[in-house]
């Protein structure tokens, strides 16, 4: 991320949800009576998620109609851009410190659209982890980030995402992916000292808090 005139430069990761299923429940009046409930073709078709065959369910969703507040303590600034975007980029949001902003110390939310996952995405909108950490790595080479922690499962606006902390050469940053079938919203928030990360951290846990996906 560049300041000014420079630009920002964002990395992301592939964020997956809960896999196909049905549920449902007896009427104890007219249990022995009750006709058995018709089950869509398409969802017995995915089957279940097994440890030896992961996938990650991606949803039918807008994340372009996602909202979040801006942390207390924080104020919006528009001296930031990205100029190495990992996908087609729908809208761009940074944060600053309200008092003695530091250069490179920013909240960011990136909404990706375009998303294309060719043939590895199925017809109940699932697609193996293993093309998901593929994805990952290729954005995170794209940047010239290498990984800090491993990849966590997280929640951003109520929906299964994934959390990492990653390091490139001027600063470090906590990234939240959360994909739908063709978009991605990243949000990541970026220290460049250890004096910095804890007042970056907590305002990150407040951002993240904050994202409402209509929808979800």
């Amino acid at each position: 991320m560049h300041r000014g005139t420079s630009a920002l430069a964002a990395s992301a990761l592939i964020v997956g949800l809960s896999a196909c299923g049905a549920g449902g429940g007896d009427d104890e009046s007219s249990s022995s009576s009750q006709e058995p409930t018709s089950i869509d073709a398409a969802l017995l078709e995915c089957g279940e998620v097994t440890d030896d065959d992961p996938t990650l369910q991606l949803p039918d969703i807008d994340l372009t109609a996602a909202t979040w507040d801006t942390p207390d303590g924080f104020v919006e600034t528009f001296e930031y851009s990205e100029d190495l975007p990992v996908e087609h980029i729908e809208s761009f949001w940074v944060a600053e410190p309200e008092d003695d902003p530091t250069p490179l110390n920013v909240l960011t939310v990136v909404v990706y659209s375009q998303l294309d996952w060719g043939e590895e995405i199925d017809e109940c909108g699932r697609v193996p982890r293993t093309a998901v950490d593929s994805r990952l790595e290729g954005y995170h080479e794209h940047n010239g980030a290498e990984p800090l922690t491993k990849v966590s499962d997280a929640e951003v606006g109520g929906l299964p995402a994934l959390e990492q902390q990653v390091v490139l050469p001027e600063y470090s940053y906590e990234g939240f992916w959360l994909f739908s079938r063709d978009q991605l919203l990243h949000v990541y928030c970026q220290w460049t000292s250890q004096e910095e990360k804890a007042r970056v951290l907590k305002g990150c846990d407040d951002l993240v808090a904050s994202v409402v996906v209509p929808g979800a």
